[in-house]
Protein backbone atom coordinates (compact mmCIF):
# COMPACT_ATOMS: atom_id res chain seq x y z
CA UNK A 1 0.00 0.00 0.00
CA UNK A 2 2.87 2.36 0.88
CA UNK A 3 4.56 1.76 -2.49
CA UNK A 4 1.32 2.40 -4.31
CA UNK A 5 0.92 5.78 -2.58
CA UNK A 6 4.52 6.71 -3.44
CA UNK A 7 3.92 5.88 -7.10
CA UNK A 8 0.75 8.00 -7.13
CA UNK A 9 2.58 10.99 -5.65
CA UNK A 10 5.34 10.70 -8.28
CA UNK A 11 2.78 10.63 -11.12
CA UNK A 12 1.06 13.75 -9.71
CA UNK A 13 4.41 15.61 -9.49
CA UNK A 14 5.31 14.77 -13.08
CA UNK A 15 1.87 15.86 -14.32
CA UNK A 16 2.12 19.10 -12.40
CA UNK A 17 5.59 19.83 -13.84
CA UNK A 18 4.40 19.09 -17.35
CA UNK A 19 1.44 21.38 -16.86
CA UNK A 20 3.77 24.14 -15.61
CA UNK A 21 6.06 23.76 -18.64
CA UNK A 22 3.11 23.98 -21.00
CA UNK A 23 1.86 27.09 -19.22
CA UNK A 24 5.37 28.65 -19.35
CA UNK A 25 5.67 27.86 -23.06
CA UNK A 26 2.24 29.32 -23.70
CA UNK A 27 3.21 32.42 -21.72
CA UNK A 28 6.50 32.70 -23.64
CA UNK A 29 4.60 32.37 -26.89
CA UNK A 30 2.37 35.21 -25.86
CA UNK A 31 5.22 37.42 -24.52
CA UNK A 32 7.78 36.50 -27.22
CA UNK A 33 11.14 34.72 -26.95
CA UNK A 34 12.91 37.43 -25.00
CA UNK A 35 11.78 36.56 -21.50
CA UNK A 36 13.43 35.89 -18.21
CA UNK A 37 12.72 32.18 -18.71
CA UNK A 38 14.09 31.85 -22.30
CA UNK A 39 16.44 34.46 -23.86
CA UNK A 40 16.85 37.16 -21.21
CA UNK A 41 20.02 38.72 -22.73
CA UNK A 42 18.69 38.89 -26.27
CA UNK A 43 17.99 42.22 -28.07
CA UNK A 44 19.76 44.43 -25.56
CA UNK A 45 22.52 45.76 -27.87
CA UNK A 46 22.68 49.20 -29.55
CA UNK A 47 21.65 47.95 -32.99
CA UNK A 48 18.74 45.48 -33.29
CA UNK A 49 18.00 43.60 -36.49
CA UNK A 50 14.37 44.61 -37.29
CA UNK A 51 13.58 41.03 -38.25
CA UNK A 52 14.72 39.81 -34.83
CA UNK A 53 11.93 41.68 -33.05
CA UNK A 54 9.58 39.02 -34.29
CA UNK A 55 11.34 35.68 -34.09
CA UNK A 56 8.98 33.95 -36.48
CA UNK A 57 10.18 36.23 -39.29
CA UNK A 58 13.13 33.87 -39.58
CA UNK A 59 12.31 30.86 -37.34
CA UNK A 60 9.43 28.40 -37.45
CA UNK A 61 8.38 25.75 -34.95
CA UNK A 62 8.73 22.10 -35.87
CA UNK A 63 7.73 20.48 -32.56
CA UNK A 64 5.87 21.28 -29.34
CA UNK A 65 6.27 22.00 -26.58
CA UNK A 66 9.24 24.39 -26.81
CA UNK A 67 11.89 24.02 -25.50
CA UNK A 68 12.68 20.33 -25.25
CA UNK A 69 15.98 19.15 -23.88
CA UNK A 70 18.21 17.57 -26.53
CA UNK A 71 15.76 18.25 -29.33
CA UNK A 72 15.35 21.08 -31.82
CA UNK A 73 11.88 22.51 -31.82
CA UNK A 74 12.54 25.44 -34.21
CA UNK A 75 14.31 25.80 -37.57
CA UNK A 76 15.23 28.65 -39.95
CA UNK A 77 12.67 29.31 -42.66
CA UNK A 78 15.45 29.24 -45.30
CA UNK A 79 19.04 28.02 -45.21
CA UNK A 80 22.07 30.27 -45.21
CA UNK A 81 22.06 33.33 -47.46
CA UNK A 82 18.63 32.37 -48.86
CA UNK A 83 17.17 33.49 -45.55
CA UNK A 84 18.82 36.93 -45.86
CA UNK A 85 17.67 37.24 -49.47
CA UNK A 86 14.07 37.18 -48.29
CA UNK A 87 14.55 40.82 -47.26
CA UNK A 88 17.93 41.90 -48.69
CA UNK A 89 18.83 42.25 -52.36
CA UNK A 90 20.83 39.25 -53.49
CA UNK A 91 24.58 39.74 -54.14
CA UNK A 92 26.67 37.90 -56.69
CA UNK A 93 25.87 39.52 -60.03
CA UNK A 94 29.09 41.55 -60.27
CA UNK A 95 32.49 40.40 -61.49
CA UNK A 96 34.17 40.20 -58.07
CA UNK A 97 32.32 38.86 -55.01
CA UNK A 98 33.66 38.82 -51.45
CA UNK A 99 34.37 35.20 -50.45
CA UNK A 100 31.98 35.07 -47.46
CA UNK A 101 29.21 36.47 -49.67
CA UNK A 102 30.02 33.98 -52.42
CA UNK A 103 29.75 31.08 -49.97
CA UNK A 104 26.60 32.45 -48.37
CA UNK A 105 28.19 33.03 -44.96
CA UNK A 106 26.57 36.36 -44.10
CA UNK A 107 26.94 35.64 -40.38
CA UNK A 108 30.74 35.61 -40.78
CA UNK A 109 30.52 39.39 -40.68
CA UNK A 110 26.98 40.21 -39.47
CA UNK A 111 25.14 39.13 -36.30
CA UNK A 112 21.61 38.05 -37.29
CA UNK A 113 20.02 39.43 -34.11
CA UNK A 114 21.90 42.38 -32.62
CA UNK A 115 25.23 44.13 -32.26
CA UNK A 116 26.87 47.13 -30.65
CA UNK A 117 28.43 47.88 -34.07
CA UNK A 118 26.86 49.59 -37.07
CA UNK A 119 25.33 47.31 -39.70
CA UNK A 120 25.21 44.46 -37.16
CA UNK A 121 28.92 43.71 -37.58
CA UNK A 122 30.15 40.94 -35.32
CA UNK A 123 33.23 42.99 -34.34
CA UNK A 124 34.35 46.60 -34.65
CA UNK A 125 35.11 47.37 -38.28
CA UNK A 126 38.80 48.00 -37.59
CA UNK A 127 39.18 44.42 -36.27
CA UNK A 128 36.71 42.53 -38.42
CA UNK A 129 38.60 42.65 -41.74
CA UNK A 130 41.90 41.73 -40.10
CA UNK A 131 40.44 38.38 -38.96
CA UNK A 132 40.96 37.19 -42.54
CA UNK A 133 43.35 39.86 -43.84
CA UNK A 134 45.86 39.93 -41.00
CA UNK A 135 48.79 40.59 -43.35
CA UNK A 136 47.52 44.14 -43.90
CA UNK A 137 47.86 45.17 -40.26
CA UNK A 138 50.61 46.37 -37.91
CA UNK A 139 53.00 47.60 -40.59
CA UNK A 140 55.42 50.41 -39.72
CA UNK A 141 53.71 52.94 -41.98
CA UNK A 142 49.98 52.46 -42.44
CA UNK A 143 47.71 54.03 -45.04
CA UNK A 144 45.23 56.30 -43.22
CA UNK A 145 42.01 54.34 -43.91
CA UNK A 146 43.70 51.02 -43.15
CA UNK A 147 45.23 52.40 -39.93
CA UNK A 148 41.83 53.32 -38.49
CA UNK A 149 39.99 50.35 -39.99
CA UNK A 150 37.90 52.30 -42.51
CA UNK A 151 38.38 49.59 -45.14
CA UNK A 152 35.11 50.51 -46.84
CA UNK A 153 36.57 53.89 -47.85
CA UNK A 154 38.36 51.96 -50.60
CA UNK A 155 36.64 48.56 -50.71
CA UNK A 156 33.04 47.46 -51.23
CA UNK A 157 32.28 44.80 -48.59
CA UNK A 158 30.04 42.59 -50.74
CA UNK A 159 30.79 42.81 -54.48
CA UNK A 160 32.31 45.04 -57.13
CA UNK A 161 33.07 45.21 -60.83
CA UNK A 162 36.64 46.16 -59.88
CA UNK A 163 39.44 43.87 -58.79
CA UNK A 164 40.05 43.62 -55.03
CA UNK A 165 36.51 44.93 -54.49
CA UNK A 166 37.70 48.54 -54.77
CA UNK A 167 35.03 51.22 -55.08
CA UNK A 168 36.65 52.83 -58.14
CA UNK A 169 38.97 51.50 -60.80
CA UNK A 170 42.71 52.20 -60.93
CA UNK A 171 44.05 55.63 -60.05
CA UNK A 172 40.55 57.12 -59.81
CA UNK A 173 40.31 55.47 -56.40
CA UNK A 174 43.50 57.18 -55.14
CA UNK A 175 42.60 60.52 -56.68
CA UNK A 176 39.49 60.62 -54.53
CA UNK A 177 41.80 61.77 -51.73
CA UNK A 178 45.06 62.61 -53.50
CA UNK A 179 43.76 65.23 -55.90
CA UNK A 180 47.08 67.06 -56.08
CA UNK A 181 48.66 64.02 -57.73
CA UNK A 182 45.87 64.01 -60.29
CA UNK A 183 46.70 67.65 -61.06
CA UNK A 184 50.34 66.68 -61.57
CA UNK A 185 49.32 64.35 -64.38
CA UNK A 186 48.56 67.43 -66.48
CA UNK A 187 52.30 68.11 -66.74
CA UNK A 188 54.30 67.37 -69.90
CA UNK A 189 56.00 64.20 -68.68
CA UNK A 190 54.16 61.64 -66.55
CA UNK A 191 55.98 58.74 -64.91
CA UNK A 192 55.07 55.56 -66.78
CA UNK A 193 54.65 53.75 -63.46
CA UNK A 194 51.96 56.23 -62.41
CA UNK A 195 50.10 55.71 -65.67
CA UNK A 196 50.11 51.98 -64.93
CA UNK A 197 48.73 52.59 -61.45
CA UNK A 198 49.73 54.04 -58.09
CA UNK A 199 50.21 50.53 -56.71
CA UNK A 200 53.16 50.07 -59.08
CA UNK A 201 55.22 51.84 -56.41
CA UNK A 202 52.98 52.16 -53.33
CA UNK A 203 51.39 49.53 -51.10
CA UNK A 204 47.79 50.68 -50.59
CA UNK A 205 47.53 49.31 -47.04
CA UNK A 206 50.90 49.76 -45.39
CA UNK A 207 54.63 49.41 -45.77
CA UNK A 208 57.89 49.16 -43.89
CA UNK A 209 59.08 52.15 -45.92
CA UNK A 210 58.11 55.82 -45.96
CA UNK A 211 55.32 57.04 -48.26
CA UNK A 212 54.02 53.46 -48.41
CA UNK A 213 56.67 52.57 -50.99
CA UNK A 214 56.86 48.89 -51.79
CA UNK A 215 60.66 48.92 -51.48
CA UNK A 216 63.38 51.21 -50.21
CA UNK A 217 64.24 54.34 -52.25
CA UNK A 218 66.53 53.58 -55.16
CA UNK A 219 65.90 49.83 -54.92
CA UNK A 220 62.31 50.51 -55.94
CA UNK A 221 63.45 52.59 -58.94
CA UNK A 222 65.95 49.94 -60.01
CA UNK A 223 63.17 47.37 -60.30
CA UNK A 224 62.30 49.09 -63.59
CA UNK A 225 65.51 51.03 -64.27
CA UNK A 226 67.79 48.04 -63.81
CA UNK A 227 70.48 49.26 -66.24
CA UNK A 228 71.00 52.41 -64.19
CA UNK A 229 71.16 50.30 -61.05
CA UNK A 230 73.82 48.07 -62.59
CA UNK A 231 75.78 51.12 -63.74
CA UNK A 232 75.77 52.65 -60.26
CA UNK A 233 76.81 49.36 -58.68
CA UNK A 234 79.82 49.07 -60.99
CA UNK A 235 80.77 52.76 -61.05
CA UNK A 236 83.93 54.08 -59.49
CA UNK A 237 82.30 57.50 -59.09
CA UNK A 238 78.65 57.67 -57.92
CA UNK A 239 76.57 60.84 -57.84
CA UNK A 240 76.20 61.80 -54.17
CA UNK A 241 72.37 62.28 -54.15
CA UNK A 242 71.90 58.63 -55.17
CA UNK A 243 73.41 57.63 -51.82
CA UNK A 244 71.02 59.79 -49.77
CA UNK A 245 67.63 58.82 -48.37
CA UNK A 246 65.83 60.71 -51.15
CA UNK A 247 68.02 58.95 -53.72
CA UNK A 248 66.57 59.31 -57.24
CA UNK A 249 63.91 61.73 -55.99
CA UNK A 250 66.69 64.24 -55.26
CA UNK A 251 66.70 65.13 -58.96
CA UNK A 252 63.64 63.42 -60.46
CA UNK A 253 59.98 64.05 -59.68
CA UNK A 254 58.41 60.67 -58.84
CA UNK A 255 55.04 61.42 -60.44
CA UNK A 256 55.25 64.03 -63.20
CA UNK A 257 57.27 67.00 -64.38
CA UNK A 258 57.44 69.65 -67.07
CA UNK A 259 61.13 68.80 -67.49
CA UNK A 260 62.52 65.98 -69.62
CA UNK A 261 63.28 62.70 -67.86
CA UNK A 262 61.09 63.86 -64.95
CA UNK A 263 63.78 66.30 -63.80
CA UNK A 264 62.56 68.73 -61.16
CA UNK A 265 64.00 71.66 -63.12
CA UNK A 266 66.11 72.33 -66.19
CA UNK A 267 69.26 70.25 -66.28
CA UNK A 268 71.54 73.27 -65.85
CA UNK A 269 69.55 74.86 -63.01
CA UNK A 270 69.19 71.55 -61.22
CA UNK A 271 72.93 70.87 -61.28
CA UNK A 272 73.91 74.40 -60.35
CA UNK A 273 71.43 74.31 -57.48
CA UNK A 274 73.93 72.08 -55.68
CA UNK A 275 77.17 72.97 -57.47
CA UNK A 276 76.85 76.69 -56.80
CA UNK A 277 80.52 77.63 -57.30
CA UNK A 278 80.94 76.06 -60.73
CA UNK A 279 79.86 79.24 -62.52
CA UNK A 280 80.45 82.60 -60.89
CA UNK A 281 78.31 85.66 -61.58
CA UNK A 282 81.02 87.47 -63.57
CA UNK A 283 81.69 84.46 -65.85
CA UNK A 284 79.69 85.21 -68.98
CA UNK A 285 81.58 82.88 -71.34
CA UNK A 286 80.13 79.38 -71.00
CA UNK A 287 81.35 76.02 -72.22
CA UNK A 288 79.21 74.90 -75.19
CA UNK A 289 77.16 72.19 -73.39
CA UNK A 290 76.47 74.48 -70.42
CA UNK A 291 75.48 77.27 -72.80
CA UNK A 292 72.88 74.83 -74.15
CA UNK A 293 71.77 74.12 -70.58
CA UNK A 294 73.28 70.65 -70.34
CA UNK A 295 75.82 69.01 -68.06
CA UNK A 296 75.25 65.36 -69.07
CA UNK A 297 77.42 65.51 -72.24
CA UNK A 298 80.46 65.53 -69.91
CA UNK A 299 79.12 64.20 -66.59
CA UNK A 300 76.97 61.13 -66.05
CA UNK A 301 74.25 62.08 -63.55
CA UNK A 302 74.18 58.63 -61.95
CA UNK A 303 77.58 56.98 -61.95
CA UNK A 304 80.71 56.67 -64.07
CA UNK A 305 84.03 54.79 -64.17
CA UNK A 306 85.93 58.10 -64.10
CA UNK A 307 86.47 60.74 -61.43
CA UNK A 308 83.95 63.57 -61.17
CA UNK A 309 81.37 61.45 -62.99
CA UNK A 310 83.13 62.09 -66.32
CA UNK A 311 81.51 60.07 -69.10
CA UNK A 312 84.95 59.51 -70.65
CA UNK A 313 88.46 59.70 -69.23
CA UNK A 314 90.12 63.04 -68.61
CA UNK A 315 93.62 63.25 -67.06
CA UNK A 316 93.83 65.00 -63.72
CA UNK A 317 97.59 65.76 -63.73
CA UNK A 318 98.78 69.19 -64.86
CA UNK A 319 101.49 67.73 -67.11
CA UNK A 320 100.33 65.09 -69.58
CA UNK A 321 102.46 64.25 -72.65
CA UNK A 322 100.04 64.09 -75.55
CA UNK A 323 99.12 60.84 -77.29
CA UNK A 324 96.28 59.93 -79.60
CA UNK A 325 94.53 58.20 -76.65
CA UNK A 326 94.59 61.17 -74.27
CA UNK A 327 91.59 63.42 -73.62
CA UNK A 328 88.82 61.18 -75.01
CA UNK A 329 86.31 63.34 -73.12
CA UNK A 330 87.32 66.58 -74.89
CA UNK A 331 87.52 64.96 -78.28
CA UNK A 332 83.98 63.65 -78.07
CA UNK A 333 83.17 67.13 -79.42
CA UNK A 334 86.45 68.79 -80.45
CA UNK A 335 88.53 67.75 -83.44
CA UNK A 336 91.92 66.15 -82.63
CA UNK A 337 93.44 67.90 -85.61
CA UNK A 338 94.00 70.99 -83.46
CA UNK A 339 96.76 69.06 -81.59
CA UNK A 340 98.19 66.87 -84.35
CA UNK A 341 100.09 69.25 -86.65
CA UNK A 342 103.05 71.47 -85.67
CA UNK A 343 102.09 73.76 -88.55
CA UNK A 344 98.59 74.34 -89.84
CA UNK A 345 96.50 76.94 -91.58
CA UNK A 346 93.10 75.52 -90.60
CA UNK A 347 93.11 73.19 -87.57
CA UNK A 348 93.17 75.90 -84.89
CA UNK A 349 92.93 79.65 -84.49
CA UNK A 350 95.57 79.54 -81.74
CA UNK A 351 98.63 79.99 -83.95
CA UNK A 352 101.36 82.41 -84.81
CA UNK A 353 101.29 82.51 -88.59
CA UNK A 354 101.04 78.78 -89.34
CA UNK A 355 102.75 77.71 -86.13
CA UNK A 356 100.26 75.61 -84.13
CA UNK A 357 100.47 76.89 -80.54
CA UNK A 358 98.14 74.14 -79.28
CA UNK A 359 100.69 71.60 -80.58
CA UNK A 360 103.50 73.53 -78.86
CA UNK A 361 101.76 73.39 -75.47
CA UNK A 362 100.78 69.71 -75.39
CA UNK A 363 103.41 67.87 -77.41
CA UNK A 364 106.20 67.83 -74.85
CA UNK A 365 107.52 64.58 -73.46
CA UNK A 366 108.21 65.92 -70.00
CA UNK A 367 105.72 68.74 -69.53
CA UNK A 368 102.92 68.57 -72.05
CA UNK A 369 100.19 70.85 -70.70
CA UNK A 370 96.81 69.55 -69.71
CA UNK A 371 93.82 71.36 -71.30
CA UNK A 372 92.91 72.69 -67.85
CA UNK A 373 96.24 74.52 -67.64
CA UNK A 374 94.85 77.17 -69.97
CA UNK A 375 91.10 76.58 -70.08
CA UNK A 376 88.37 76.65 -67.48
CA UNK A 377 86.12 73.67 -68.20
CA UNK A 378 82.84 75.32 -67.26
CA UNK A 379 82.91 79.09 -67.58
CA UNK A 380 85.19 82.09 -67.68
CA UNK A 381 85.32 85.89 -67.82
CA UNK A 382 87.64 85.76 -70.84
CA UNK A 383 87.16 84.47 -74.40
CA UNK A 384 87.84 80.82 -75.27
CA UNK A 385 87.26 79.86 -71.61
CA UNK A 386 90.68 81.23 -70.68
CA UNK A 387 90.75 81.79 -66.90
CA UNK A 388 92.17 84.87 -65.24
CA UNK A 389 94.28 82.65 -62.97
CA UNK A 390 95.22 78.97 -62.77
CA UNK A 391 95.99 77.15 -59.54
CA UNK A 392 99.62 75.98 -59.54
CA UNK A 393 100.38 74.41 -56.18
CA UNK A 394 99.93 77.23 -53.66
CA UNK A 395 100.21 79.91 -56.31
CA UNK A 396 97.33 81.41 -58.28
CA UNK A 397 99.26 81.69 -61.51
CA UNK A 398 98.08 84.73 -63.57
CA UNK A 399 97.67 84.18 -67.32
CA UNK A 400 97.40 87.85 -68.38
CA UNK A 401 95.66 86.80 -71.59
CA UNK A 402 94.70 89.35 -74.24
CA UNK A 403 92.75 88.39 -77.35
CA UNK A 404 92.57 90.24 -80.66
CA UNK A 405 90.67 89.47 -83.85
CA UNK A 406 93.69 87.73 -85.38
CA UNK A 407 95.69 86.65 -82.34
CA UNK A 408 96.63 88.00 -78.94
CA UNK A 409 99.18 87.60 -76.15
CA UNK A 410 99.69 85.99 -72.77
CA UNK A 411 102.27 86.39 -70.03
CA UNK A 412 101.78 83.62 -67.48
CA UNK A 413 104.23 82.88 -64.72
CA UNK A 414 105.49 79.86 -66.63
CA UNK A 415 107.05 81.97 -69.44
CA UNK A 416 107.59 85.57 -70.48
CA UNK A 417 105.08 87.50 -72.52
CA UNK A 418 104.52 86.12 -76.00
CA UNK A 419 102.58 87.76 -78.80
CA UNK A 420 100.98 85.80 -81.59
CA UNK A 421 99.05 86.68 -84.71
CA UNK A 422 97.72 84.52 -87.53
CA UNK A 423 98.37 87.15 -90.21
CA UNK A 424 101.49 88.86 -88.87
CA UNK A 425 103.54 86.47 -86.68
CA UNK A 426 104.68 87.99 -83.39
CA UNK A 427 102.56 91.11 -83.76
CA UNK A 428 101.80 92.72 -80.43
CA UNK A 429 98.19 93.52 -79.61
CA UNK A 430 97.37 97.16 -79.95
CA UNK A 431 96.66 98.89 -76.63
CA UNK A 432 93.03 99.38 -75.87
CA UNK A 433 91.73 102.85 -76.52
CA UNK A 434 90.43 104.56 -73.38
CA UNK A 435 86.68 104.73 -73.33
CA UNK A 436 85.21 108.15 -73.82
CA UNK A 437 83.24 109.37 -70.85
CA UNK A 438 79.52 109.23 -71.40
CA UNK A 439 77.99 112.53 -72.39
CA UNK A 440 75.56 113.92 -69.82
CA UNK A 441 71.97 113.68 -70.87
CA UNK A 442 70.09 116.88 -71.43
CA UNK A 443 67.35 117.54 -68.97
Amino acid sequence: MRNKNLWLITVLVVLAASSLCVRDAEAASEEGCVTAQCHPKMLKAKVIHPAAKSCDDCHEGIATPHPQKGKKTFKLIEKGADLCKMCHTAFGSKKYVHDPVKSGECTSCHDPHESDEAKLLVQPKEHLCSICHSEQRNLKNMHGPAAVGDCDVCHVPHESDNKSLVVKKGNDLCFGCHGTIQDEMKKKVVHAALQEGCTSCHNPHGSSFKKLLSDEGKKLCFQCHSKIGEKIEKSKSVHAPVKTEKACASCHAPHASDGEKLLQGTEKDLCLGCHKDIIKKNQAVLHGPIKEGKCAPCHDPHGAPNAKLMVKAFPTDLYVPYTEKEYPLCFSCHNRDLLRFPDTSFATGFRDGDKNLHFVHVNKKDKGRNCKACHNMHASELPKLIPDKVVFGKWDLPLKFIKTETGGSCAPGCHRKFNYDRKTPGKAPEPEKPKEPAKPKRK
